[in-house]
């Protein structure tokens, strides 16, 4: 995701949602109030006419995808905690939808240098249809850091693994881009990290945003998808540096192992 740090925590928050959705057709608002916090999480069969349900990428006939409620990741996320030992705060799902809405409208009017980096911007605004999601925020005044931890559950993981190496290749080929908003240029460098976790697939990015002014926005987002499970992790700040991918990639971890 390209628009992490140069717009309020809404968006950021946004940015991982999308990040850990990889792309795909608007998802339907998550499943709020009582009745999702309680729904427990319970198996369902594949469709055997969807292209990801044929022998190729199933482990066998009788494999199922375990499906999530919004309340279900929630209760992930609530047991998760930030680097200072600290917990993250719940997003409701009007705040994340607000933040999307403000991401595609952002999209929508920047001038994206080479033009081809802006259709990549722009398939990582959406999540796939279907999914359930849930995210919590950390704020640390004193450091300047904003940490997003955010869990997606899918319906289609074939079709996810898939997502996540089109985010890798788009990652690569977008690494350099300029993005001109209201006036104003924004540089981005983006690199791959090397960062490993316990995921079935892991993906990790270091983005650095040059603003106007001079300074400098750094984002470091570590990924891991496990079945139907994906969770982002996020630290956004002007002191941010490589090494906190390192416990980020203990969130996801964490994260996946909940579920």
């Amino acid at each position: 995701m390209i628009l992490r740090t140069i717009t309020p925590a809404a968006l950021l928050l946004s940015t991982a949602l999308a990040l850990a959705g990889c792309g795909g057709a608007p998802a339907p608002s998550a499943p709020d109030g009582p009745s999702a916090a309680a729904a427990p999480a319970s198996p369902t069969t594949p469709d055997p006419s969807s292209p990801a349900a044929g022998p190729s990428s199933a482990p066998s006939p009788a494999a199922t995808v375990k499906a999530y409620a919004a309340g279900d990741l929630a209760q992930i996320v609530a047991g998760l905690t930030d680097e200072r030992g600290a917990g993250f705060t719940a997003v409701s799902a009007d705040q994340l939808e607000q933040g999307i809405a403000t991401a595609k409208k952002l999209i929508a009017t920047a001038a994206i240098t080479p033009p081809e980096c802006a259709a990549v911007v722009d398939s990582n605004s959406q999540i796939p249809e279907g999914s359930s999601y849930a995210s919590g925020v950390s704020q640390s005044a004193a450091d300047q850091v904003v940490t997003v931890v955010t869990v997606v559950a899918v319906q289609d993981p074939d079709l996810q693994r898939t997502k996540l190496d089109e985010s890798v290749a788009d990652s690569k080929k977008c690494a350099s881009f300029t993005m001109e908003l209201q006036g104003q240029k924004v540089a981005s460098e983006t690199k791959v990290l090397d960062i490993a976790t316990s995921a079935e697939k892991s993906f990790s990015t270091m983005g650095i945003q040059t603003l106007p002014t001079g300074q400098t926005q750094t984002t470091v987002t570590v990924m891991g998808l496990s079945g139907a499970l994906t969770a982002a992790a996020v630290a956004s700040g002007p002191g941010v540096t490589e090494d906190a991918a390192a416990d980020l990639a203990r969130i996801v971890d964490e994260a996946l192992a909940k579920g």
